[in-house]
């Protein structure tokens, strides 16, 4: 009898796995080429205007006009998408007088935008105020792979409101990008005048004064126009940020803790001994001029990982260094250095917007394997060919362009431009204009924990927004106007309780307890 039973069932067994087996592989092939996308987006061109400024550099690549560029024409070519660019807020003032409407809003605003537009508000009170699309809802039908990728722990930090709303798309990283900057130093100097890598603070005075006393430098340490904006690599070892921070989940605003005070006495000592650069604060940069380093002006300076390449174009005995942030004692471990967010940029769709199902399927194919691929490198055949491996490498109309432009310049011209919204990017991309030598500097400068720092993910309800927004303004401007009169000697040490009780009277104990209460959330949140 079970004999029978077993034989009658058998069939149906085998029928029900082969149906099972029929679904699973169709389901696996579903997840598998959910990242492949369909294109056009749409059979009938559309429009969207979008409000982003960019910088100098890419405006006159690209006369004001991102369709200018080879990349922009391409994507409109495969998507069938236009894009009106707005690249500065004074052309978005000038065409809506042009069209006699005032209350116009772009149909796509940059996060640069954002406060321009809508106030100091949060994305969320936007939502509620009608101002921004909400796309919780949106994302998932019409961005399938955005949506995929910000599922990711790290990113949906990012990606999501306190609320848990989808408010903007944002531009993603592939991978964790470690710090592309820091303090370098010119180690043919070193090695000519038979000295060590410098690692305390003490060690660095003794090699800026051999560099000014036996190199002839006039500025043998460059800094930034405000000697702080350098990604804390001067300040770090004093225990404090030039921002706020936390020790111990309790916050604080560096410039008015005692550590602010050591730096600035120190480089107080090294202006007056002319060991930086007496006309420093006349600069609008936060980074060195090649110029300064290759004419011998400067021995050491805050740059970017790409530099010493350039330099070396120049004049092959210049060689390079990275160099960790200095430190009081050679054993201290520095907990304070900038926080490299996996996002770089994102983008608001205006409730003026009357397709934003189109633009959410527009800004999708750039997180597609295809799309994510052309948005860091271009063209396959044209700007990279691919290598045994299947991995792009840029071709010379990239890396050595007949044109004249730089690896930089030709990035932002055939590919997306580094910093504009939104795509999955792959940054290492970065590294193929550089040697190894000088792509492992970023791990010299990640040698420092961020442990004190706030999470780049800290967020504020709109009313904290335009508090911080009224008290900044003048706590900044304070700041600033303290830090270069006490390091040029401009005021007296005598004066510093002035500057502190100055801070105070700006509220910046008000500031500190906002900055408390959104990490107290932060913490809260992530503790459940």
């Amino acid at each position: 009898m079970k004999h029978k039973y077993r034989n009658y069932y058998f069939p149906v067994l085998i029928c029900i796995v082969f149906c099972l087996c029929i679904f699973l592989v169709r389901h696996a092939f579903s997840v598998r080429t959910q990242t492949n996308a369909s294109l056009p987006v749409t059979e009938v061109r559309q429009s969207f205007s979008f409000l982003n400024t960019i910088d100098s550099e890419l405006s006159e690549l690209c006369n004001g006009d991102l369709n200018n560029t080879a990349f922009f024409q391409e994507l409109e070519n495969r998507t069938n998408i236009h894009i009106d660019w707005i690249t500065s807020l004074s052309n978005l003032q000038i065409q809506n007088r042009f069209e006699q409407n005032s209350d116009s809003v772009p149909d796509l605003i940059g996060a640069g935008n954002f406060s321009s537009i809508y106030g100091n508000i949060s994305a969320d009170d936007a939502i509620a105020q009608g101002d921004i699309c909400d796309l919780t809802e949106l994302v998932p039908k019409y961005a399938p792979n955005y949506y995929k990728i910000i599922q990711q722990k790290d990113i949906k930090d990012i990606a999501y409101t306190d609320s848990g709303r989808i408010a903007a798309v944002y531009s993603i990283k592939q991978n964790s990008q470690k710090p592309w900057c820091g303090l370098q130093i010119r180690k043919d100097w070193l090695d000519e005048l038979g000295l060590e890598i410098p690692v305390t603070y003490d060690d660095w005075e003794t090699v800026l004064t051999a560099f000014k006393e036996r190199k002839g430098a006039t500025a043998p340490l460059w800094i930034s126009y405000n000697a702080y904006a350098q990604d804390e690599s001067l300040n770090a070892g004093f225990g404090v940020s030039y921002d706020f921070f936390q020790m111990d989940g309790k916050v604080f605003y560096g410039p008015a803790r005692q550590g602010w005070k050591d730096y600035l006495t120190l480089m107080n000592r090294w202006y007056q001994k002319g060991l930086i650069d007496v006309d420093y604060m006349t600069g609008n940069s936060i980074y060195a001029d090649s110029k300064m380093i290759a004419s011998g002006t400067s021995g050491a300076w805050f740059g970017i990982y790409t530099m010493p390449s350039d330099l070396s174009a120049k004049d092959q005995n210049i060689k390079v260094i990275a160099v960790s942030p200095p430190k009081l004692n050679e054993h201290d471990t520095l907990h304070i250095q900038k926080k490299y967010s996996i996002s770089d940029n994102m983008f608001y769709i205006s409730s003026e917007c009357e397709h934003p199902e189109i633009v959410l399927k527009w800004i999708d194919y750039l997180f597609s394997d295809e799309g994510s691929r052309f948005a860091s490198y271009g063209t396959e055949g044209k700007t990279y060919t691919l290598d045994k491996d299947q991995n792009p490498v840029f071709t010379d109309l990239i890396l050595h362009n007949s044109d004249g432009l730089t690896f930089y310049q030709a990035l932002k011209n055939y590919t997306l431009a580094p910093g504009l919204p939104s795509a999955y990017i792959d940054w290492k991309r970065e590294l193929q204009c550089v040697p190894p030598s000088s792509a492992v500097m970023c791990d010299v400068w990640a040698s420092t924990d961020t442990s004190y720092m706030l999470p780049v993910s800290l967020s504020f309800t709109s009313e904290e927004r335009t508090r911080l927004s009224q008290i900044m303004a003048n706590v900044n401007s304070c700041m600033y106007e303290y830090t270069t009169a006490f390091i040029t000697g401009i005021k007296s040490f005598d004066n510093y309780e002035e500057y502190l009780n100055t801070l105070k009277k700006n509220k910046i104990d008000e500031a500190v307890q906002i900055y408390q209460n959104a990490y107290d959330r932060y913490l809260a949140k992530h503790s459940s």
